[in-house]
């Protein structure tokens, strides 16, 4: 019995890690992007020969028949489980109260749910001249055209250096600072939690598979959480992959 103990501490530290790659994705931008369009992406996925992937589907939609799944997901998101349907894991999430309810568009316009009241929320904020204002001031127009620009010309190798990532950060940092003690702060509470749970979903597919190639598509908006997340993870149990050269 006492001899199974070393049998386990050697077994566990001769252990590899699991190699995880997170690649962002441009959503629409993939179709006027040059330099990383779908069929780039799609070779990627190939070249990294993962497997496991998480995507931005959130697990109780990830049996919907494509034709309505692309209603509401990425295209790209719907080629790769498509695609690649023995290895695809959804790890997108809306909010708590819709976590079991397969994906319509009542959710989003129904405003006695609390995505139809942030999204009528959002229409308001694009109404609201003070806020637009204050929004200019803090310079974040000016990251989302940086944003816009780079989504258009970047190749996933450039992605993947962090300019995008740094540019989010800085964007939500001053977003929230913006709408903190406002009747916009719900909106940056929605999107905060949506990003934790999503990092959550995304280690606990990693766990679930040790020493295995792990890859994470999630939006370009998202990464920057999520990579923090991982890099501050034992890295006897992760090993960040930072680069394509594979």
């Amino acid at each position: 019995m006492f001899l199974m103990w070393p049998l386990l501490l050697l077994i566990a530290c001769n252990q590899k890690p699991s190699e995880v790659l997170v690649l962002p994705t441009l959503h629409g931008a993939h179709e006027v992007n040059p330099n990383y369009s779908y069929d780039d992406l799609m070779q990627h996925i190939k070249d990294f020969s993962p497997d496991v992937i998480g995507i931005e589907i959130r697990p109780v939609d990830m049996e919907m028949q494509s034709d309505s799944l692309d209603l509401f997901y990425p295209l790209e998101m719907v080629q790769v489980r498509n695609s690649f349907p023995y290895i695809v894991t959804g790890i997108d999430f809306y909010s708590d109260e819709t976590e079991d309810q397969v994906v319509n568009r009542k959710m989003f316009t129904d405003t006695n749910t609390q995505l139809g009241r942030i999204k009528k929320l959002s229409q308001q904020m694009k109404l609201d001249s003070l806020l637009i204002l204050r929004h200019e001031e803090l310079g974040i127009g000016k990251i989302n055209e940086e944003q816009i620009r780079i989504a258009r010309t970047y190749s996933a190798t450039e992605f993947l250096k962090g300019e995008y990532d740094s540019l989010t950060q800085r964007q939500y940092w001053l977003e929230d600072s913006l709408f903190k003690n406002t009747v916009y702060e719900d909106y940056s509470r929605l999107n905060n939690r949506r990003d934790l749970q999503i990092t959550k979903n995304a280690l606990k597919l990693i766990k679930n598979n040790p020493s295995k190639k792990v890859l994470i598509l999630v939006g370009a908006n998202h990464r920057n959480r999520l990579v923090d997340s991982l890099k501050n993870f034992n890295r006897n149990e992760i090993k960040m992959v930072e680069n394509l050269d594979f």
